[in-house]
């Protein structure tokens, strides 16, 4: 038979012992010390230095003294000595000194806030469910940084599935903004629950973003007009209470302006077309105030400001900036007419160069240069330009040609 209990290993009475009471009150003070075990601190390795009786601590690392090699052990003041107790995992004791509890895990003492927390389901105030396994009822819920930023993730498990912000009336389902059904971000909303209409859908690929219901910007005053965007602008009871823009057709963009049935069709390519009924004659016209102007509805962008320049009867018609290179220079053509031509040509010690322009010019341009020499010299034109080339030459002060290199400026005009 053995001589202690095998799981807190408290003395057991022996056949024909002597002196029972002493193995007795041995093991009931163990139980004393271990039943709601509660201990003064978890943080010294270093005995204290006027310790009571009963006092309890766990040994922490680096344990000197009277408490070397009892790391992790339960020490506790009996009789005016230390005793230790080993203890067992799932051992369950109090920390005074930290208000919380802790737990031996076969190798350190974790209270619950130092672990991992994992749950099925939990609720704040409120009951959770199989679908809403976290619920919470609250004024409001913080979420705050740890010393910079904060994000809060919400992750789906493909682009088909939904990973969204719901808004709700009653439970019922009014806003939603997120990837829903798609990774483009859209926001949708309901009057309903039911049926919903997307509001705005950003492109995941472009960034670009699109209005699929259309956008109104009243401008503060029931009676007066206000500019709007429509799937399909009509002459009807809404065209008479306000202007609209939206889509006529696929790539055309319509616009409806003032109450008077004028209209005009923005493709994405090529000129506006404005009509009206005012004015019969189809073309580039915009009724301001009471007469109708001219106007230019070639729309420029990024995407249309450089490229080839043109005009017709001294109205441009191209791109604002045209630029171009070659073996006589480089060119830059203005959408006003204007054109300079640069170019870097070495001069001839024998006789003039001829730089023909990399473009040619409308009028004779005005031609200059600076010569890139060790002495004194200058640029010189040897005869006057043509609207296509000027002859050139380096001299010293002395008139002698020289073979530098000449860096030459033409400006003029195109058109």
């Amino acid at each position: 038979m053995p001589d202690d209990t095998p799981i807190l290993a408290l003395p057991l009475i022996m056949p024909s012992q002597a002196q029972k009471h002493v193995t007795h009150n041995e093991a009931v003070m163990l139980l004393d010390a271990l039943v709601h075990l509660a201990v003064t601190s978890r943080t010294l390795g270093t005995p204290p230095a006027s310790p009571a009786e009963a006092d309890r601590y766990i040994v922490a690392t680096g344990a000197t003294g009277d408490w070397a090699g009892q790391v992790g052990r339960i020490a506790l003041r009996q009789d005016g000595a230390w005793r230790f107790v080993i203890p067992n995992p799932g051992f369950r004791a109090w920390i005074v000194a930290e208000n919380t509890a802790a737990t031996w895990t076969g190798t350190a003492w974790v209270s619950q806030a130092e672990q991992a927390l994992s749950v099925t389901q939990l609720g704040v105030s409120a009951t959770p469910d199989a679908t809403n396994r976290l619920a919470v009822s609250s004024p409001a819920t913080l979420l705050s940084h740890a010393g910079a930023g904060h994000q809060v993730k919400v992750n789906k498990n493909a682009a088909a599935d939904t990973a969204s912000l719901l808004y709700q009336t009653g439970f019922s389902g009014r806003a939603e903004m997120g990837l829903a059904g798609s990774d483009d971000f859209t926001v949708k909303v309901s009057a309903d629950g039911s049926a919903w209409f997307d509001a705005v859908v950003a492109d995941r690929t472009s960034g670009r973003v699109r209005l699929p219901g259309g956008a109104r910007l009243p401008n503060g005053t029931a009676a007066a007009p206000s500019i709007g965007f429509d799937a399909s602008p009509t002459t009807g009871a809404y065209r008479a209470a306000a202007d609209q823009i939206g889509l006529a057709t696929a790539g055309v963009a319509r616009v409806l302006l003032g109450t008077a049935a004028c209209q005009i069709d923005l493709p994405l390519t090529g000129t506006a077309v404005v009509s009206s009924a005012t004015d019969a004659t189809a073309g580039r016209v915009l009724k301001v105030g009471a007469g109708w102007q001219q106007l230019d509805a070639t729309l420029y962008r990024p995407g249309n400001i450089l490229g080839t320049v043109s005009q017709t009867a001294g109205v441009p018609t191209g791109a604002v900036i045209q630029r171009g290179t070659g073996a006589n220079g480089e060119f830059v053509r203005y959408a006003d007419g204007t054109q300079i031509c640069t170019h870097a040509l070495a001069g001839s010690t024998t006789a003039a160069v001829t730089w023909t322009f990399p473009a040619a010019f409308i009028a004779v341009p005005s031609v200059t240069g600076t010569a890139q020499a060790v002495v004194l010299s200058c640029v010189m034109l040897d005869a006057v330009p043509t609207v296509t080339a000027a002859t050139l030459s380096t001299r010293d002060k002395a008139d002698a040609r020289r073979a530098d290199t000449m860096r030459l400026l033409a400006v003029g005009r195109w058109f």
